[in-house]
C-alpha cells in the first residue's frame, strides 16, 4: 500500500497506514498564538520570532498520523503547508481589544494577595554555593588566576598581569524588544542573540575581575498563552527568602534581593487588565524569576501596562 500524507501540525510526513500506531506521530495539538514578534504553540509554549524556525519545532505530543486533509489547508512556502486554527482558537490583538480596566467603574476595596513563590532545586543548589563562594572571597583581597572580567562585552580572565590592561565593553544595559537585541550605550540593533552577545564594546575603561563584584543589571520581557500572561525578570541570584511579591488584581508589585543579595529588585505594574492573584504564582530559578499571572478575561493584551489616556483612545477610535 502506498503512504499516505499526515496533516497534524509539526508532522507533515508521509506514513504507511500499516504502521499507524499511537506512538506513530509526533505533532503540536495546541492552536498558534501570536504576540509580538513572536510565534507560540500554546500546548508546549515553544516560541520564536522567526517563523521557519517555529514552523520547525518539533512536536510536543505522541499520537496516530492522520491523513485528513482539511479544507482550509493554505501553502506558506513551496514545500510547506499549514492549517490555519479557527479565529476563535487563535488569541491575536488586533486593536480592538478593550481592557477592563477602561470602563468607568464605582472604586472598590482590593487587597493585595501575597503570590505564590516556588523555587526550582538548581536555584537552590546555586544559591547556597554562591553564597559559600562569596563568604571566603571576602577573605580573601587577591584576584584569584582565572577571574572573569564582570564588564558586559568582556570576556578576558586574570592572567596575574593583565589588571592595568584596557577593557572594550558595554557600559548600558541590554535592550530587548519586539525581537530585537542592543546595548543602550551604542544602539547596534540584532535579531540574533549570538551575535548580540558577541558585538565588541564601544567603550574603553578598566577591567572588574574580583570575585566578589557582582553585575547588578537586570531586564525583562513579557508574553501572555494559555489564559496566563507571564512576566519575566532577568536576574541571577535571586534570594526567595527576600520576595515580595503582592497584587490585588490589578497592580502588581515586585520587591526583592538578587545577584545573592547585593542588589535590589523594586518594580511596579498598572496591569493592562485584571489578573487572579489566587491562582497565580512565581518561579525562581537560577537566571530569572518567571511571574505567572492568571487572566480574569480571555482578551489578548496589547501591552503589559494599563495606560488610560491611550486606552481611552483607541475605544473611541474603534
Amino acid at each position: 500500500m502506498s503512504k499516505l500524507q499526515c496533516y497534524h501540525k509539526g508532522c507533515g510526513n508521509l506514513y504507511d497506514p500499516n504502521e499507524n500506531h499511537s506512538e506513530a506521530c509526533t505533532y503540536h495539538p495546541g492552536a498558534p498564538y501570536f504576540h509580538d514578534a513572536y510565534k507560540i504553540w500554546t500546548c508546549c509554549d515553544k516560541k520564536s520570532t522567526d517563523f521557519g524556525t517555529w514552523m520547525g519545532y518539533k512536536g510536543c505530543t505522541r499520537g496516530k498520523h492522520s491523513n485528513e486533509k482539511p479544507v482550509d489547508i493554505v501553502k506558506v512556502a513551496a514545500v510547506k503547508e499549514i492549517r490555519p486554527e479557527k479565529e476563535e482558537d487563535v488569541i491575536v490583538w488586533k486593536g480592538l481589544n478593550k481592557s477592563g480596566k477602561a470602563e468607568k467603574k464605582e472604586p472598590e476595596e482590593r487587597k493585595d494577595i501575597n503570590l505564590n513563590v516556588e523555587v526550582t532545586p538548581g536555584a537552590t543548589a546555586t544559591i547556597e554555593k554562591k553564597l559559600k563562594e562569596l563568604s571566603e572571597a571576602a577573605e580573601n583581597t587577591e584576584i584569584q588566576i582565572g577571574a572573569s572580567c564582570r564588564n558586559n562585552g568582556c570576556s578576558l580572565e586574570y592572567n596575574g598581569s593583565n589588571q592595568r590592561d584596557s577593557c572594550l565593553h558595554h557600559p548600558g544595559a541590554a535592550i530587548f524588544h519586539e525581537g530585537m537585541k542592543y546595548w543602550s550605550c551604542c544602539n547596534k540593533k540584532t535579531s540574533n542573540f549570538g551575535a548580540f552577545l558577541e558585538q565588541i564594546g564601544c567603550t574603553a575603561g578598566g577591567h572588574k575581575f574580583r570575585n566578589t563584584e557582582i553585575v547588578s543589571k537586570i531586564r525583562e520581557d513579557w508574553f501572555s498563552s494559555n489564559g496566563f500572561v507571564t512576566i519575566n525578570v532577568y536576574c541571577r541570584g535571586a534570594l526567595p527568602e527576600t520576595a515580595n511579591i503582592v497584587s490585588d488584581g490589578h497592580t502588581l508589585r515586585v520587591a526583592l534581593k538578587h545577584a545573592f543579595g547585593n542588589a535590589d529588585v523594586n518594580l511596579d505594574y498598572d496591569l493592562w487588565d485584571e489578573v487572579i492573584p489566587e491562582e497565580s504564582r512565581v518561579v525562581i530559578g537560577e537566571r530569572k524569576v518567571e511571574i505567572s499571572l492568571k487572566q480574569k478575561h480571555g482578551t489578548g493584551w496589547p501591552r503589559l501596562k494599563f495606560d488610560p489616556e491611550l486606552d481611552a483612545k483607541n475605544e473611541t477610535e474603534a
